[in-house]
């Protein structure tokens, strides 16, 4: 008897292993490496980039490579057209492109599905301190650099500008590290950016110089919020920059989200999902921004989830709207 109950359980261990080593195995549709769209070398998206595709290497066994473009418009562009993998986005110019609004111009794209949020973008810029400029309402005729085309800064500083009534002599689009030489050599007046905090080009220039680093005026911030909904007001720690180490400073913020294309097997981005927020460890060495990877934030998205993401959130208890359910 106890024989038999011994096999018994042997034979059923063996089904179940089987079973289980089937389902593991079962990756049908998965891409044998992955490109993450990013941003300009340098900046935040690019580093928080190598971070998850190191995560999917060290996790599930996956290589990826950071593509270095345009940023979060680009990205929508690209992933509309199974160009990448992954795509950073922003919900400014992700939910623009899936409405056809601003930028996108009419043209709806709506092949994108958000997959998990990763954190919340600041609007920032800085001037060297000789130059006496110490906010945006302080740019009428200067020369102002807001990262290259495409990006989410060069997309909505000048709408922002625009908003304050402040009118640039010269607006400038190149990559951060580039703007930045260009600042530090009297080219620019100001260097501006949407980017998580902090922003390492101003922690790495007020190494070797005086700095004063801004946002976005209240006001501003508010009449901008209230006719483009997909942004926020924010504030940046005092702290945060040496500029300013008693003070908060009001700015706008926007969420970023990593997107996939429709058509990336469920079962992939379930995983995806789940080794990622796993192992959001591996996103914080990269970047501290990840501290904000929580799964309670999906709901921000302004764009539909993937099949495979919803699964994930609803094990985990998140009510998710109905808005964001792909139909």
């Amino acid at each position: 008897m106890k024989r038999g109950l011994l096999v018994t359980i042997a034979l059923l261990v063996g089904v179940l292993m089987i079973v289980s080593a089937g389902q593991a195995q079962d990756k049908t549709g998965w891409p044998k490496s992955v490109t993450v769209g990013a941003a300009p070398v340098g900046g935040t998206y690019f580093i928080w980039a190598g971070g998850f595709t190191k995560l999917l290497n060290d996790k599930l066994g996956i290589p990826g490579n950071v593509e270095s473009t345009g940023g979060p418009v680009h990205n929508v562009q690209l992933i509309e057209d199974k160009l990448l993998d992954f795509g950073m986005v922003t919900n400014g110019p992700s939910g623009e492109g899936w409405n056809g609004e601003g930028w996108a111009k009419g043209r709806k794209y709506q092949n994108q599905r958000a997959i998990f949020p990763m954190y919340t973008t600041y609007f920032q810029m800085y001037s060297l301190k000789k130059t006496g400029v110490t906010s945006i309402m302080d740019l009428n005729g200067k020369s102002v650099g807001v990262g290259p085309v495409g990006g989410t800064p060069a997309t909505y500083w000048p709408l922002i500008f625009d908003m304050a009534g402040v009118k640039p002599g010269r607006i400038v689009n190149a990559s951060s590290a580039d703007l930045n030489s260009q600042l530090k050599d009297g080219m620019l007046d100001a260097n501006g950016q949407s980017v998580g905090l902090p922003w390492v080009t101003i922690t790495e220039v007020e190494t070797t110089h005086e700095v004063n680093a801004y946002g976005v005026p209240e006001d501003v911030a508010d009449k901008f919020v209230a006719k483009y909904p997909y942004f926020a007001k924010g504030k940046m720690p005092k702290g945060t920059y040496k500029s300013n180490p008693d003070k908060d400073l009001v700015t706008l913020t926007l969420w970023n989200f990593m997107v996939v294309h429709k058509d990336t097997p469920d079962n992939f981005v379930y995983e995806v999902v789940k080794a990622t927020f796993d192992n959001v460890d591996i996103l914080i060495a990269a970047h501290k921004s990840a501290t904000e990877v929580e799964a309670e934030s999906v709901i921000y998205s302004p764009v539909v989830l993937h099949p495979g993401a919803v699964k994930y959130y609803q094990e985990k208890g998140i009510a998710i709207p109905d808005r964001l359910i792909a139909k």
